[in-house]
This record gives structure tokens, sequence and C-alpha cells, in this order.
């Protein structure tokens, strides 16, 4: 099934410090440390991110097979750039086969490629494992307003960021219902042939795509069928409050940063 192999955009509610965190803090924080992984250079760096990755994975208590979800669905991405990255003939030659030769450095730059589209995916995913797609909106349009965004262009861009977060379990729901409807039609998947493989992935991409713009079209007319006019006007059942250990773990995600970029 689709559904079983996403985990991004899907909120799992737990009693957990991550889930209690301020979502400013996990917004900010979570995305400025993706970005300073792919500063990692050297193999301190790799430790001390999987480590502190690790510690959040667990402050969550949130079972490890959420995680691996998330890259399932993305596993040819890494691969592809880890062989990409590992094909590098500079440096000793640790491997030789007729034409093909791999270095130290090639390995070494291929594992920290890797490692680096690893934390950017494994953070992505804390942060809407923990967080619910409105609590995310909110933050978000917080965070754009504290960097001087306009009011209105900070609540529209964050609800179409939030929506579009949400819709991806919707669509892997619904491809998974689509590939059951066309199997028992008689559609072939398992066709080796590339041609067959162009045929089931048609047979999917074509319904799925009309889905995706009714599924559109129904969102539209319910938010102004309920009076919907942007920012003006709207108001928040809850509102945030930002706690000590906020600042502490605020300050752990720069603090690790910086420690990337600069050590």
């Amino acid at each position: 099934m689709f559904l079983d192999n996403v985990a991004l955009g899907r909120f799992v509610e737990k009693d957990s410090l991550m889930h209690r965190m301020d979502p400013r803090v996990k917004l900010m924080g979570l995305f400025i440390l993706a970005a300073f992984a792919f500063s990692i250079n050297s193999l301190i760096d790799i430790i001390v991110m999987t480590v502190y990755t690790f510690s959040l994975m667990l402050l969550s208590k949130l079972s490890i097979r959420y995680y691996l979800k998330s890259l399932k669905s993305l596993w040819f991405i890494i691969i592809f750039a880890f062989v990409v990255q590992l094909f590098n003939y500079s440096g000793n030659v640790i491997f030789s086969f007729y034409f093909i030769k791999i270095t130290d450095q090639g390995l070494m730059s291929a594992s920290i490629i890797t490692f680096r589209i690893l934390f950017a995916i494994m953070l992505s995913t804390i942060l809407t494992l923990t967080t619910s797609p409105t609590t995310l909106a909110h933050a978000m349009e917080d965070v754009l307003r504290w960097f001087f965004v306009p009011k209105s262009f900070a609540h529209e861009l964050s609800m179409v960021m939030t929506i579009a977060i949400r819709f991806i379990p919707v669509m892997a729901s619904e491809a998974d219902r689509i590939i059951k409807a066309q199997m028992s039609r008689g559609a072939n998947f398992d066709d080796r042939k590339f041609s067959g493989k162009i045929k089931g992935a048609v047979s999917i991409i074509i319904p799925l795509l009309v889905s995706a713009l009714r599924r559109a079209e129904e969102l539209s007319i319910a938010m102004e069928a309920r009076g919907y006019n942007g920012w003006e006007g709207r108001t928040r059942y809850k509102n945030f409050t930002w706690k000590i250990t906020d600042t502490v773990f605020l300050m752990s995600f720069v603090m690790i940063g910086l420690f990337i970029v600069f050590f």
C-alpha cells in the first residue's frame, strides 16, 4: 500500500516532549538544522547529527517504523545520490573492476551526501509527525510575520503549504485505491516490459490527476461556503505559549548547526 510507505504529512498524536514543544520552535529549529545538515563535511559532523537526530526521535515517543516509512518512497533518490558521488576518481583507489574505480575520497563523498539527505528527511518527518497541519499553519504564519512578511501573504503562504502537506497521505491513499480498482479490472502492474510499465503508470496517473483536481475543487467550494476570506477577521481558538524549554531547544538547534558549520 502506498499509504504504508508515506510518513511525511501524517500527524501521530502522542503525549511527548516533542509534541508539547511550541510549534514555532520546531518549525524554525528543525528547518535551520536541516539546512545546516547540508554543510556536513566530516565523520564527526555525521556522528553529532546522528546522535542529536536520534535523540529527537526518542523524545517524540514514536515507533522507529514511522520514520523508516519516510525513506521507502525516497530510496531511489538516496541510492542515486550515493552512486553519483561514489565514482569520484580522485584519491586512493580501494576497489577496481575493469573501468570501474572506487576511491577513498569518492566513498567518503558518497557517504556524506547520503547522510545529508537522510538528516533532511528525518528532521522534516519529525516536524510533521509531531505537529498537526492546523498548528503548523499557524506556526508558519507567526514565523513569517516575525520576519516582517505582510500578514495577508504570510497567512496565504502558510495555508497553501499546509494544505499541500496535508494532502500527501490523502493522495497516497487515493493512489492505493486506484491501483486496487485497476487490478480488479485486469490491469497488470507486474509486466517487466518497459511498455507495460508505461501503461501501468498511465492507468494510475490519469485517474489520480482527475481525483486531485476534483478534491481541489471540492475544497475551494467548501472554504468559500464557510466564508473563508483570507486572514481578515480570523481568530484562533488556541494561542501558543513560549516556555523555557522551548528556548533551551532552540538554543540547542542553533548550537548544533554552528558546530557543523565551524568545526
